[in-house]
C-alpha cells in the first residue's frame, strides 16, 4: 500500500520524533486516545490498520489488540511497544483474514489510505474496513480533507522540520507531502466520498471534529450484514 522506500529502517526513528514525540501533534494524539477510550468500552477486539509503530495500540495495554502494516521497520518498533500483541506484516489492500475474523473496532489513522493515490483503490479499502467491522462495532478513520491542507506550510511544525505540502490538482484532492523520508504522493477524496460508502452500514456517524489537519470520522453501530 505504501512505498517501502519511505517507511524504511532509516526513516523509522525520524518518524517517531516527527509524528509521535513532536509537541505539534500532541493535541491530536490526546484526542485520539480519548475517543478510543470511549469506543473501547466495553472492551472488545480491536484492529488497527496501517498501524505504523503502534502508538495508539500501546495506550491500551489491557485491550485485545491486533495491528497490520506493510513496513517491517515500523512493525519492529510496534512490537517493542506492544509485547505479546499480534502484528501482521502485509499490504492491507491485499490481505484477508483466513477465518473471516471481524473486529469490534477497526481504525485507520493518519489518513493512511491516501497513499493508494487512486480513488477506486481507496473505495475498495474503505469497503474492506467496513466489512472487517463486526455487527454492533465501530469504524474510526482519520481523514485529510482538501481544505485541511490550506495553510499547512505556514504552521510552526513546517517551519521547524521543513515538512511541506504541495497540491497536485486544482481541487486539492491530489497532493504530496515531503519530509525527511522523501516525497509522499497522496490522494484525499472529500468527506462526502467516505460518507456515501460508510453511512448505509452504520446507525450513527460523527465527523464534526478536526484536530490539526485531520478530521476524526467515527461510525458507530455496524448494522447486521
Amino acid at each position: 500500500m505504501v512505498s517501502s522506500d519511505i517507511f524504511s529502517d532509516g526513516y523509522a526513528p525520524q518518524y517517531a520524533s516527527l509524528y509521535i514525540n513532536h509537541p505539534h501533534w500532541e493535541p491530536k494524539l490526546r484526542h485520539n486516545a480519548a475517543l478510543l477510550r470511549a469506543l473501547l468500552h466495553p472492551l472488545g477486539n480491536w484492529l488497527d490498520t496501517c498501524c505504523g509503530q503502534g502508538w495508539h495500540l500501546a495506550q491500551f495495554p489491557r485491550q485485545r489488540r491486533m495491528g497490520i502494516d506493510i513496513s517491517a521497520a515500523q512493525l519492529e518498533r510496534a512490537r517493542q511497544q506492544n509485547p505479546g500483541v499480534p502484528f501482521i506484516q502485509a499490504d492491507v489492500v491485499d490481505y484477508e483474514f483466513p477465518d473471516g475474523q471481524r473486529f469490534d473496532l477497526v481504525s485507520n489513522f493518519w489518513s493512511s489510505y491516501s497513499y493508494l493515490n487512486d480513488e477506486d483503490a481507496i473505495r475498495k479499502l474503505v469497503q474492506k474496513l467496513v466489512r472487517w467491522t463486526a455487527p454492533g462495532g465501530a469504524l474510526y478513520l482519520e481523514l485529510t480533507e482538501p481544505e485541511g491542507l490550506e495553510g499547512f506550510n505556514d504552521n510552526e511544525f513546517s517551519a521547524e522540520t521543513g515538512a511541506k505540502v504541495a497540491l497536485r490538482s486544482a481541487d486539492e484532492v491530489l497532493w504530496q507531502y515531503q519530509d525527511v523520508g522523501g516525497v509522499h504522493l497522496m490522494m484525499s477524496p472529500p468527506l462526502e466520498f467516505f460518507t456515501d460508502i460508510i453511512a448505509p452500514h452504520f446507525t450513527r456517524l460523527d465527523h464534526s471534529t478536526m484536530v490539526r489537519s485531520v478530521r476524526q470520522f467515527v461510525a458507530w453501530g455496524k448494522r447486521p450484514d
